[in-house]
């Protein structure tokens, strides 16, 4: 099966750079390496930059100290729709979510609803969104929202049950998380959200590369007959690889850097690859070791059981409809 790449910029770079390595003696899987990784990172980055710059324009707006009440007043879905997205339009490091979640247990937000705006942060936020959409194919990226959307809602319920609240860290909570705006002028918040931008990219960068060259590799140097009959067998099978092969990412605090290896993953299998996503975007290690100041280890472990498990039946279900 031949790769198929889906590429913001149709790959305008990747023909005149493999030409130019060409003419200049390297081999042909080398030259299909450098255009492949430097579009792709090229690509990515722009993106990435216009993206965040965006989202993060949008967060100066949301008053995240004020929505505690309006959560607690909230039940059922109206709840769980402000929950998720505000996960969704919330900063996509760990570093920034852990404190607003613990903002929203302090004033009494229900589990359930904390649950979820964590699971959105993770992976419905609107960088890693607006980012899929323009990489991947249409009915990949609709799947993966709907499967998103559906394991927000399930796993905040099965986890949240009633007598979970005990399992959560009262002692380590304060309800002073909030964000300051100084000014609340355009220009203030336009030169927040490029500043934002500016120092995401600047972290974010080394994550790209390796996710860039990683799928570059893949495709230039690994034979396709090779990954093909890796993935041929049990297709029940299949999203078990998808979710094996993501723990080698877990430690990836920017996870949108891996979709280079998502789209490389889909031209062989669209399972593997959702399950692959999915499970990289849930899980990391750097969030688990925050969550350990807001949930004891039994809440922690039930929680990502609980993901798991939605991430392979989601997998499942790209087999029936991709």
């Amino acid at each position: 099966m031949e790769h198929e790449h889906f590429s913001l910029f149709g790959g305008l770079l990747e023909e005149p750079v493999e030409g130019v390595l060409t003419s200049l003696g390297a081999p042909e899987s080398v030259g299909h390496f450098a255009a492949h990784a430097l579009s792709d990172f090229l690509e990515i980055a722009v993106l990435l930059f216009v993206v965040v710059t965006l989202v993060s324009y949008l967060q100066t707006y949301i008053p995240y100290e004020k929505m505690h009440s309006r959560l607690m007043r909230l039940h059922g879905a109206p709840g769980f729709a402000l929950a998720i997205g505000l996960g969704m339009l919330s900063p996509f490091c760990s570093c920034s979510v852990i404190p607003i979640l613990m903002g929203f247990l302090a004033s009494g937000v229900p589990l359930p609803l904390c649950l979820a705006f964590l699971t959105s942060a993770s992976c419905m936020n609107l960088t890693a969104l607006t980012t899929l959409f323009a990489q991947m194919d249409l009915r990949f990226s609709a799947l993966y929202l709907v499967c998103c959307l559906a394991i927000c809602a399930l796993s905040s319920v099965l986890v949240g049950a009633r007598g979970a609240e005990g399992l959560v860290r009262l002692d380590k909570l304060h309800a002073e998380h909030h964000h300051h705006h100084d000014e609340n002028t355009a220009r203030s918040r336009l030169v927040k959200a490029l500043c934002s931008a500016w120092l995401t990219f600047r972290s974010v960068w080394p994550f790209l590369l390796l996710g860039v060259a990683a799928s570059a590799a893949i495709s230039a140097f690994v034979p396709q007959e090779w990954i093909s009959r890796a993935l041929t067998g049990n297709p029940l099978a299949l999203p078990l690889v998808g979710a094996g092969c993501s723990t080698v990412f877990w430690f990836f605090t920017y996870k949108f850097s891996i979709l280079p290896i998502v789209q490389t993953i889909y031209a062989y299998s669209p399972a593997v690859s959702l399950t692959f996503l999915l499970s990289v975007m849930l899980f990391s290690i750097a969030e688990w070791a925050l969550l350990t100041q807001v949930f004891r280890a039994k809440l922690i472990a039930r929680y990502c059981a609980a993901l798991l498990l939605l991430a392979l039946c989601s997998g499942i279900l790209a087999l029936f409809l991709l």
